[in-house]
């Protein structure tokens, strides 16, 4: 096992210079590193083909390839978090059939590609102990944001953001997915390629983008992803390079998502980084100072009070129809919880909470709610909780050279799953966080 170890660790040596003239010396590059390059590079390629189905293709084109070289895949005993996350597949797929045995192939397919996929390639990133240098990685995603800035300044000022009508992704066609794109129907977003909507404007008039991926809260949690690696890059001007173009983009996303819990994660990493627990004491005292004078002097109460209570109006309409029917979903699926306690899960969504409105059902928008406790009901809960448990104790035993951006991104995703579902780009960005190293 051991030879197949080395061959995807990098040797590393002062001479190893990784960037020649802004470019990565490929021939610096293990294969590993390679691999995972391409694949980010490639990002507008996995969204024309359709993201749904990427996971099962990396993992047939990555293990033909190893039996090809090696005539064996190399693979050691399966992790407790590997057997967790293959059996929660193999769950969420056997109650499928069993609560919707109409629902087609299609359905069973998508669940098995996506978590039992993902099970697959965890085993082979622990089997292999893979490992991909920080420096590599944020140069593929850079080229990920200069794509998406282009892409928008190109849209946005020449051509002025015009209507379109979004053509079907490669596999949606091989599939004969329907023709026309109906906006607010399940399963469309997924199948067509829609780079930004004109019926959502939002912030500054600015209309909302999803650039590369299938939804707007998506492609935020790509770019918080990617402002988390950027801040442990040593080089400055890189760094706030892809901090200011992230920043513009996820504005542009209009995730309020993003914007309530990235802040707070930089936030604990600066706290936990820098050990400013007296800066944090300090501007809490503030805080208090600053609440103390404003409910105190009655003029500036009333100021304020007229300041905020017009923000908070914007704010809230702000995509109000989203906001209200997150609310209306939150609340129907709770009930549905409290009322029937799902044991074994009800595999699939339930009735939409907006008539006429198809995304908004019961189970959806929430990953703890909805995926989790709602479908795969409390023992799918259970088994999914002894893959995480199982896996962050993975991930902390195996910290030595990991930079923080791989325990951030888990946080980020822990505290953005109470209200956003589970597509391959998480996933793929739990295994990036299980093989960055900031060896050098």
């Amino acid at each position: 096992m051991k030879q197949y170890a080395t061959s995807f660790t990098p040797e590393l040596s002062s001479s190893n210079h990784l960037f020649r003239n802004g470019l990565l010396r490929w021939q610096a590059l293990t294969f590993a590193e390679r691999f995972v390059c391409t694949a980010i590079t490639l990002v507008p390629v996995w969204w024309f083909i359709g993201w749904s189905y990427c996971p099962l293709m990396l993992v047939v084109g990555l293990f033909t390839y190893q039996v090809a070289y090696h005539k064996k895949l190399g693979l050691s005993r399966p992790s407790l978090s590997v057997v967790a996350l293959l059996s929660f597949a193999i769950y969420s797929t056997i109650i499928y059939e069993v609560k919707a045995p109409d629902g087609g192939p299609m359905g069973l397919i998508g669940l098995m590609q996506l978590w039992g996929a993902g099970g697959l390639l965890l085993w082979y990133v622990q089997s292999h102990q893979v490992r991909v240098r920080l420096q590599p990685i944020a140069w593929a995603f850079s080229i990920v944001v200069i794509q998406a800035i282009g892409f928008w300044l190109f849209t946005h000022f020449i051509l002025s953001e015009p209507y379109i009508n979004p053509s079907r992704t490669l596999i949606a066609s091989f599939l004969d997915k329907g023709e026309r794109y109906i906006s607010g129907r399940s399963g469309g977003v997924s199948n067509y390629l829609v780079p930004y909507n004109l019926e959502h404007k939002g912030l500054f008039g600015l209309v909302r983008y999803t650039f590369f991926f299938p939804h707007p809260t998506i492609t935020a949690l790509v770019f918080s992803f990617i402002i988390l690696i950027a801040l442990d890059l040593k080089n400055r001007m890189w760094s706030q390079s892809l901090i200011v173009l992230c920043s513009l983009i996820i504005i542009i996303l209009q995730s309020r998502n993003a914007w309530v819990v990235l802040p707070i994660v930089v936030l604990i990493r600066w706290v936990l980084l820098t050990g400013r627990v007296k800066g944090v004491a300090f501007l809490l005292a503030l805080f208090a100072a600053t609440s103390f004078i404003t409910l105190s002097i009655p003029s500036v109460t009333s100021t304020l009070t007229d300041k905020i209570t017009g923000t908070i109006e914007s704010t809230s309409n702000l995509r109000k129809s989203s906001t209200d029917d997150r609310n209306k979903i939150y609340v129907r699926t709770w009930e549905a919880i409290i009322d029937e306690p799902p044991i074994i899960g009800n595999a699939v969504n339930g009735p939409s909470v907006t008539p006429g409105y198809d995304f908004a059902r019961v189970g959806t928008e929430s990953f703890v709610l909805g995926t989790l406790l709602y479908k795969s009901g409390f023992v799918g809960t259970g088994i999914f909780l002894t893959f995480l448990i199982s896996f962050l104790s993975w991930i902390y035993k195996t910290r030595e050279n990991r930079p923080a951006c791989c325990f951030l991104m888990m946080l980020l995703l822990a505290l953005m799953s109470s209200i956003t579902e589970f597509t391959p780009t998480e996933v793929f960005t739990v295994l990036l966080c299980a093989m960055i190293n900031n060896s050098s």
